[in-house]
C-alpha cells in the first residue's frame, strides 16, 4: 500500500478547458432532459398542428391559414426551465467535486450556447424544409418565422432569442440557489415594480412612440441584436450571485 505524502499530490491544476469539458459533461449526465425530451415535445406539438391545420384547411375545402404559428416558441420557453433546473441541481453537485464557482460558470455557459446554437441551426433547417414544401399546402408555418429571411438569419435570429432566455433562467435560478424562497418573491416583485415604473416613465413623456419608431427601425435582426444587452446582464448577475452562493437543502 502507498501512503500519500504532500509531495506525491498533484500539484498542477488541470488545464481550464478540461475543467470546462468536465462541468459540461456533468451537466450532460441525463441527456434527456437537455435534449431528449424537448426535441421529442416540439415534434409532438408539431405533428399535433399538423393535424390540426389539415382539418381546417378540409373543412375551408384547401383554404390555407396565413401567418405565423407560433408553436416553436416552445423551446423557448424549455431552454429557460433548463436553465433554472440544471443550476439548481448541478451547481451543489459540481461544488461537492471540487469546481470553482469560475469552472461551472464558464462551463454552464458553454454547454448552453453550444445547445442554443445546435436548436437554432435545426430550426433553421427544418423551416427551409417546411418552406421547400410549401408549408405542406395548408399554411402551416411554424419553423419558418419569417418567409424573407435566410438560413443564416433565421439561425442568428433564434441563437439570440436562445441565449436571451438561457441568460434569463440561469440568473433567475442563481437568486434561487443564494437566497432561496426569499429572494424569489423579492425578485419577481422588484421586476414588477420596475416594469410598472418604465411603462410610467415612457407614457408620462410620452417617449411610447418614440419605442416604436426605434424597433421598426432596428427590424427583426436588429432589435434581436439589442436582447444581447439583457443577455449579458443575466450572465454577469449569475456571476455575481453564485460567485458567493453557498449550496444548501433547504
Amino acid at each position: 500500500m502507498t501512503a500519500l505524502t504532500a509531495d506525491s499530490l498533484p500539484t498542477t491544476a488541470r488545464p481550464l478547458g478540461r475543467r470546462i469539458s468536465t462541468i459540461m459533461l456533468l451537466q450532460l449526465t441525463n441527456p434527456m432532459t437537455l435534449i431528449g425530451w424537448p426535441l421529442m415535445i416540439l415534434g409532438f406539438i408539431y405533428v399535433l398542428n399538423l393535424a390540426i391545420y389539415g382539418l381546417i384547411s378540409t373543412a375551408t375545402e384547401g383554404a390555407s391559414a396565413v401567418g405565423v404559428n407560433g408553436g416553436v416558441g416552445f423551446i423557448w420557453v424549455y431552454t429557460l426551465v433548463m436553465a433554472v433546473q440544471s443550476v439548481n441541481q448541478t451547481f451543489p453537485l459540481a461544488l461537492g467535486f471540487g469546481a470553482t464557482r469560475r469552472d461551472y460558470l464558464l462551463g454552464t455557459g458553454a454547454l448552453f450556447t453550444l445547445l442554443s446554437a445546435g436548436y437554432a441551426a435545426l430550426i433553421a433547417t427544418l423551416a427551409m424544409a417546411e418552406r421547400a414544401v410549401d408549408y405542406w399546402g395548408i399554411g402551416l408555418r411554424f419553423f419558418d418565422t419569417s418567409p424573407d429571411f435566410s438560413w443564416f438569419e433565421l439561425f442568428l435570429g433564434t441563437l439570440l432569442i436562445l441565449l436571451l432566455f438561457a441568460s434569463i433562467g440561469a440568473a433567475t435560478a442563481s437568486v434561487y440557489v443564494r437566497w432561496k424562497a426569499t429572494g424569489m418573491y423579492v425578485f419577481w416583485a422588484g421586476l414588477v415594480v420596475l416594469l410598472v415604473a418604465v411603462g410610467f416613465l415612457l407614457t408620462w413623456t410620452e417617449s411610447w412612440g418614440a419605442v416604436g419608431d426605434f424597433f421598426a427601425t432596428a427590424g427583426v435582426l436588429g432589435t434581436l441584436a439589442w436582447s444581447l444587452v439583457i443577455t449579458a446582464l443575466g450572465a454577469i448577475a449569475a456571476y455575481l450571485i453564485l460567485r458567493r452562493a453557498t449550496p444548501t437543502n433547504t
